[in-house]
């Protein structure tokens, strides 16, 4: 399918290690990453041309800051002014997208970030992190501090703190998490389940083991309308449930680990990347084998693979006009893809049903 499709593609360089994390805003001009490249944590990339904006550091905003920690999830809000980043030390940063100018910070003592997101309503701001030396998972629920800027709008920092609006802990090891259809819920994975976390009253609501027999779900990622989300998981699989009760619907093999997904918004079109870890490359030997693999989201069957990269695939993103996506590495590369216009016609480019008119 890839060779079938005309792609035309751009390596962004900016990052020196592993990316964790790929992200457009809404409109798509505009693409995120975030890596363990602790000189260049987060950066900012111009679609269209694949040029560096910029990068979002705390070296010269912070006194006595000489580094960044490593960032593992970023996020940015609907009108593209806030990018909050959460790291793998305990601070969760708030930016000004158009300056790079931090804006304000959230500190969790002995834990490491895991993601983050915004609201639907951009009001607040949600944190999932990993316990340490004996602390548990939790996920926490912030009001933001000011009233969200519009475009073009100055930012001026947070004077006031960020208050808690819900917390929840759990003994289990959170490995990602995510706002549901509403702000109502929140969605999160452990080992291979998933569970749903009602924010008002800080229970879980329903729960359902995804992927058996000792596979760890990495990453989950909606559709656009959320009525779908697809996993992916070290069992070398992906599945798509349905949102209600997690019933499956498909799945989707692969012959390595799956560290991320993401779900095609206009064509019945799944991608999924991974690969062998890169300490298991050094101590077991061999080569995995590092691309971009498309599937028919409905029938469930493999289309095509693109190989794309020199290290594990570690993120991945469909841009939001369904037209192109991006894939990082563990080497720090990025990759920018545009289908040509004989994506048109390529299997499962038009949907076998959709909710618009």
């Amino acid at each position: 399918m890839p060779s079938a499709v005309n792609l035309e593609g751009v390596a962004l360089h900016g990052h020196m290690k592993g990316v964790t994390m790929l992200k457009f805003n809404r409109e798509g001009d505009l693409l995120f990453s975030s890596s363990k490249d602790t000189n260049c944590t987060a950066c900012c990339w111009y679609t269209k041309t694949g040029k560096l904006l910029g990068s979002y550091t705390t070296v010269g905003q912070v006194e006595g800051r000489g580094h960044d920690a490593a960032m593992v999830a970023l996020d940015v809000n609907r009108e593209s002014t806030l990018l909050a980043t959460a790291s793998l030390g305990e601070d969760v940063l708030l930016w000004s997208v158009e300056t790079g100018a931090l804006l304000g910070s959230i500190s969790r003592s002995m834990s490491s970030g895991v993601s983050v997101g915004f609201s639907h309503d951009d009001t607040k701001l949600m944190v999932a992190t990993k316990g340490r030396a004996g602390t548990r998972s939790a996920i926490h629920v912030y009001n933001i501090p000011f009233a969200v800027p519009k475009d073009g709008e100055d930012i001026a920092p947070a004077k006031a703190p960020f208050t808690t609006f819900a917390s929840f802990e759990t003994t289990d090891i959170i490995t990602w998490a995510a706002w549901g259809p509403t702000d109502r819920t929140i969605y999160y994975s452990e080992s291979g389940f998933m569970h749903i976390l009602d924010v008002e009253t800080s229970q879980v609501i329903r729960s359902r083991e995804i992927h058996g027999d000792g596979g760890v779900i990495n990453r989950f990622s909606w559709d656009p309308n959320y009525l779908t989300l697809a996993t992916a998981s070290t069992d070398n699989t992906s599945h798509l449930v349905d949102y209600r009760d997690f019933s499956e619907i498909q799945i989707y093999e692969s012959d390595v680990p799956v560290n991320d997904v993401s779900i095609s918004p206009n064509a019945d079109h799944i991608i999924l990347g991974g690969g062998m870890d890169a300490a298991a490359v050094t101590t077991q030997g061999g080569q995995s084998i590092f691309e971009v693999k498309f599937f028919h989201k409905v029938h469930g069957h493999q289309l095509g693979q693109l190989r794309c990269h020199f290290g594990t695939i570690t993120a991945m993103s469909f841009h939001p006009d369904g037209r192109g996506f991006a894939s990082a590495s563990y080497d720090g590369l990025i990759k920018l893809y545009r289908f040509g216009d004989s994506y048109d016609a390529a299997p499962g480019a038009k949907p076998l049903w959709t909710l618009r008119e």
